[in-house]
């Protein structure tokens, strides 16, 4: 019921498509019996107003709707500020076995999405997910260097991939990689020459190892005002003040499978961040038990200077003691203090020491609002 509902639905508003705004679609969609006599052509098709594009693609090989759709998107949708391509589940393929990728995605639906993407007049954000074929991807982006300002790899294989066409995109801001793997030392090297000034730098879960990162990090640090690094380590922490001098904001998440449960590793990480660093957010994975102690450790030997602090934890009384401490300690520097369940019901004794933070001018924040990039 569902698959024949949603279809008669979509249908029904793409003939009203004049006033849209946001359009996210699936073109596996045009597959469905209710599109069988759908004529792009004839159906009063007119999304001149897009500005935000969200297209998942299953394979659009020999369906002329799906054809005559990204055509008609490529000839009237001009004025896309963000622009979100996804190959979705079955083309995650493509960063196991990458020869399967032409029978995944087509050329000519290849050349049409070049299209999309070239033909915008103002791009400012481009997010591409389950990517293998990025060199005329990047490319086309060449076309947006005057707007694009901030681009999302995700699940993306850079094996072979040239990243020369990305130095030219001169008003990028914000690059963030998720997920990513295949990128090589060498490939690196171009970046360079980079144009562009970057405000921020993010990797997430990236599979490569730490050179990489380090290798990035070295050739787009200057300007850099907030670096975000899952799974951190001590030699990463230790560099990254050579590279990034105008650091102002480090977002630290640790995932991984090693064991960094011994305290002296939260220890070091405190004594390594540097002091021009002054607003730090901290992320453990919830699958590691017992996070207090570590954030404990950290509070009690990092530096007095930070202006905001942000703690992948819940309120809680022994939570807010070694707080009142570190804001004791650092003579009042600390402006922001990011938690978790800002809302939850408090004990006399918590709902005490949370004035006293409060009273001291600190203002209180959700986590996930300052940790978490939001691009749309």
């Amino acid at each position: 019921m569902y698959d024949e509902i949603i279809p008669i639905f979509q249908q029904s508003i793409l003939r009203q498509s004049r006033n849209i705004k946001k359009l996210e679609i699936t073109l596996d969609l045009f597959y469905k019996k209710s599109f069988k006599n759908f004529n792009v052509q004839n159906s009063n098709l007119n999304l001149i107003k897009l500005n935000s594009l969200i297209i998942r693609l299953i394979g659009t090989a020999n369906n002329e709707i799906g054809q005559e759709f990204l055509s008609n998107i490529a000839d009237v949708s001009l004025n896309l500020r963000l622009l979100i391509i996804n190959l979705n589940q079955r083309s995650r393929r493509l960063l196991v076995n990458p020869t399967t990728s032409n029978n995944l995605i087509d050329t000519t639906t290849w050349e049409k999405l070049y299209r999309i993407i070239q033909g915008q007049n103002k791009l400012k954000i481009f997010i591409i997910w389950n990517c293998f074929l990025l060199n005329n991807v990047l490319s086309s982006l060449e076309f947006q260097k005057r707007s694009l300002v901030h681009i999302v790899f995700n699940h993306t294989n850079f094996v072979n991939v040239n990243l020369k066409s990305l130095n030219n995109l001169y008003n990028l801001e914000y690059l963030i990689f998720e997920y990513c793997e295949g990128l090589l030392l060498n490939q690196c090297e171009i970046l360079n020459f980079a144009s562009f000034k970057l405000k921020e730098l993010s990797f997430k879960r990236d599979k490569w190892n730490d050179d990489i990162t380090l290798s990035i990090i070295k050739y787009l640090g200057e300007p850099l005002q907030t670096i975000s690094v899952e799974n951190i380590t001590i030699p990463l922490i230790e560099n990254i003040p050579l590279y990034c001098p105008n650091l102002i904001l480090l977002k630290i998440g640790i995932f991984s499978h090693v064991d960094f449960s011994e305290l002296a590793f939260y220890r070091k990480l405190a004594n390594n961040v540097p002091i021009n660093i002054s607003k730090i957010s901290f992320y453990v994975s919830s699958r590691i038990s017992n996070n207090f102690p570590k954030f404990k450790e950290f509070l009690e030997n990092c530096h007095n200077n930070f202006e905001m602090i942000s703690l992948d934890h819940n309120i809680e009384l022994e939570f807010l003691k070694i707080v009142l401490n570190y804001i004791e300690r650092s003579n009042n520097n600390l402006k922001t203090l990011g938690m978790i369940i800002l809302d939850k019901k408090f004990n006399e004794e918590e709902l005490k020491l949370l004035n006293q933070i409060k009273d001291k001018g600190i203002k209180l924040v959700e986590f996930n609002s300052i940790h978490y990039i939001q691009v749309a």
